[in-house]
């Protein structure tokens, strides 16, 4: 189980700004405020990172970005399609970035790294990719037929479930992966220290 926490930590921490945005717009129903909010989230979470010299994703940036353009955008014009169009970049964006070999090995924990190969990660790294263009193509559909508490409702459970189940499914057959390469891996055998003469 710390295994998996340690695996899920990075992504949540993210996508901090979106998760605080959809919480607020579902409890308050104000778009307004939570778009706001989602924008102070987002610029607290990368000060914090920054002050404490941690390393601030693309992921991060990109998300704070487009949360501060496209939630600008929304307040100013009072259209909350800027918004809701968001994640369609978002989802581009990340799609793209995931096409590239090897992406997922930062997001490996430390004893799995030396029993992965790119070879076994890529096709992981495809899966997440094509989930998140399909999320894009979704969402796009989503903001033009529905209100923004009713899309923002339907993109969260969809993309909640979708990236939980896929997370599981990546999760158990890289696991299983990295078991059988230490179990295939004979162990090391002590050297014998020749007797003193």
């Amino acid at each position: 189980m710390r295994y998996l926490l340690e695996a899920a930590r990075p992504i949540l921490i993210d996508l901090l700004s979106t998760i605080v945005f959809f919480i607020l717009l579902w409890t308050t129903h104000d778009f307004t405020l939570a778009t706001a909010l989602g924008i102070a989230a987002g610029v607290i979470e990368v000060t914090i990172r920054l002050i404490r010299k941690k390393p601030v994703g693309v992921i991060t940036w990109m998300s704070l970005g487009l949360v501060v353009l496209m939630g600008s955008a929304s307040i100013f014009t009072h259209n909350p399609l800027f918004v809701m169009l968001k994640p369609t970049i978002a989802y581009s964006l990340v799609g793209a970035a995931m096409l590239k070999r090897g992406w997922m090995h930062d997001y490996l924990p430390e004893i799995a790294k030396p029993n992965l190969t790119p070879d076994d990660l890529a096709p992981w790294g495809y899966a997440w990719s094509g989930l998140m263009f399909f999320s894009a193509a979704l969402n796009i559909a989503l903001a033009l037929t529905l209100d923004p508490i009713a899309w923002s409702a339907t993109l969260s459970i969809f993309g909640l479930a979708s990236k939980i189940v896929l997370f599981a499914i990546t999760y158990v057959a890289i696991r299983a992966k990295v078991i059988r390469a230490r179990n295939a891996t004979p162990p090391q055998e002590a050297v014998a220290t020749p007797p003193a003469a």
